[in-house]
């Protein structure tokens, strides 16, 4: 896997309860006649979500475990098409829609999107898009939108967890507060790290996602 391997995937509005299993998904193009870009799995909800390359098409496929049953959504050639599919399927599976794929009964939020690379799973997430640095003091966004928890993710099999909130709550002088644990050692977080700008807040979950990847936690 290469060095700059998660700058090249695709970013993410993903909700809580997704495990990513496979993460190919990127904008090159494919060279085979069939590839799996992204499987997603939703233990909660019992489906499976698989993004798939196939006959010069983007595939999108929801698999519900229940009943095993494949439902074939549908097929595109540009993958701006395949993100837009895919988040409203991600939403709508991990809202409880699975049934027949029923639409959503609510509009998909404005959470920030994200680079996730395989082995992760959402434990929760709240985070929005909203740069801090461009509210004003009395903006209402400073009460509901940054707060200690806003996001989660959790690595199983090296007990990693990947915890981002806003420190102090609601304080328009505060920042990012990003720490990497191991082991529930929060004690000693292999990393500590603090921040005031959005871009700088995915740059270094970048930075995380792209070290666990090269084994180096």
């Amino acid at each position: 896997m290469s060095r700059d391997h998660i700058s090249q995937l695709q970013p993410l509005k993903i909700c809580d309860g997704w495990y990513v299993v496979l993460n190919n998904l990127n904008s090159e193009k494919r060279t085979v006649e069939e590839y799996e870009l992204l499987i997603l799995q939703n233990e909660k909800h019992n489906a499976i979500i698989k993004v798939l390359y196939q006959d010069d098409q983007y595939h999108i496929k929801v698999v519900d475990l229940k009943i095993d049953k494949i439902y074939d959504v549908e097929s595109f050639d540009k993958i701006e098409h395949v993100l837009e599919e895919l988040e409203y399927q991600i939403w709508s599976v991990g809202s409880g829609g699975l049934e027949d794929l029923q639409p959503l009964s609510q509009q998909i939020p404005n959470f920030l999107r994200l680079r996730i690379p395989a082995g992760w799973t959402v434990d929760y997430i709240t985070i929005k898009d909203t740069d801090p640095k461009t509210l004003e003091a009395s903006d209402d966004a400073w009460l509901f939108d940054f707060n200690q928890d806003l996001l989660q993710f959790s690595h199983k099999t090296k007990n990693l967890l990947l915890d981002v909130g806003w420190y102090p709550d609601g304080d328009p002088t505060g920042s990012y507060g990003i720490e990497l644990i191991k082991n529930e050692d929060w004690e000693n977080p292999l990393e500590d790290i603090m921040c005031t700008e959005l871009k700088e807040l995915i740059a270094q979950l970048d930075h995380i996602f792209m070290k666990e990847i090269k084994n180096e936690y």
